[in-house]
């Protein structure tokens, strides 16, 4: 019995370092992003990078933490070197939204 979960631990582990994995990318976030701060709201092609900002939120002892997540999604976006001060305005206003 042991070998046959040795066998099938291996097999799942090569498997996971054969798929493919898909970092955030915070500079197609910011891009996508500007656009809603513009009133062009969500636009084509833009579900995912919004979603990864939005997706960013931090709790305490089960309590939703405003501020900590705004501190996080300002991270995130401010990691994409071209930002152009968008990164600042994006959590200026979406910072502490959960959605």
């Amino acid at each position: 019995m042991k070998k046959v979960i040795s066998a099938s631990l291996i097999v799942i582990a090569l498997a996971a370092q054969a798929a493919p994995a898909f970092a955030k990318d915070p500079c197609e976030t910011v891009l996508c992003m500007a656009g809603m701060l513009q009133g062009e709201g969500i636009v084509s092609g833009c579900d995912g990078p919004v979603a990864d900002f939005f997706d960013i939120v931090k709790f305490k002892r089960g309590k939703f933490k405003p501020s900590a997540t705004k501190d996080a999604r300002s991270q995130f976006v401010s990691s994409c070197p071209t930002n152009n001060g968008w990164a600042d305005k994006i959590t200026d206003k979406y910072g502490t939204v959960r959605m």
